[in-house]
């Protein structure tokens, strides 16, 4: 991917002064990771954080979990903060009400993986149950995780929607990566390529 299609994030954050819920200066990447309801996934002390929005029947979100995962494995100063943004229906919001439930129990990032790499769409609650019970999650202590923690995770899907209009994303996935937006999915290779002109960019004499 060329760096010219790269997005500034104090540039598309404009938004923020027009809502009224804060201005551009005092918003930008390092808000986004404030209190994100999800565990960072990778690198403790990284020096890139992808932040992603996603659905989970979204399509190019289900190709882009191989590619972050093997980047996070790979490489050791990555880290990865998945945000749900359900913007395909009622489904796909349980879907992410589930996942969220589930870090109550340290089990987000195998439910994630486990709804991403469905090989088919999640049809309904039924079969959204079955794959996060497939994943390993204790299910009843996750049905009472859903009530008891409902209002914290609508507060988590609800900022996730407030931040995914005002970086105006039109879809999923929406990356954010240092500060840089993408929108839409990355290969291996183009990731790889991001990684190196943000890394050269804050090197010494960059």
């Amino acid at each position: 991917m060329p760096f010219r299609q790269f997005v500034a994030l104090a540039l598309s954050i404009v938004a923020l002064a027009v809502s009224g819920t804060a201005s551009a200066a005092e918003y930008g990447f390092k808000d986004l990771l404030k209190d994100p309801g999800v565990p960072r996934l990778g690198a403790t002390a990284p020096d890139v954080v992808i932040v992603m929005y996603g659905d989970y029947n979204c399509g190019y979100c289900k190709r882009m979990e191989p590619v972050l995962a093997d980047a996070v494995k790979t490489d050791g100063k990555l880290a990865v903060l998945h945000k749900d943004w359900p913007i395909f229906g009622e489904v796909s919001e349980y879907a992410a009400r589930v996942a969220l439930a589930a870090t109550y129990q340290g089990r987000y990032e195998a439910v994630h993986r486990a709804f991403m790499l469905s090989p088919t769409r999640l049809a309904d609650k039924a079969m959204i149950d079955a794959v996060a019970q497939q994943a390993g999650v204790d299910w009843l202590r996750l049905t009472r995780d859903l009530k008891a923690h409902g209002g914290e995770i609508d507060a988590v899907l609800a900022r996730n929607e407030r931040e995914a209009a005002l970086l105006q994303f039109q879809g999923t996935p929406g990356l954010v990566i240092n500060g840089y937006l993408i929108r839409g999915a990355l290969s291996g290779e183009e990731l790889k390529d991001v990684l190196q002109k943000i890394r050269a960019m804050k090197a010494p004499g960059a």
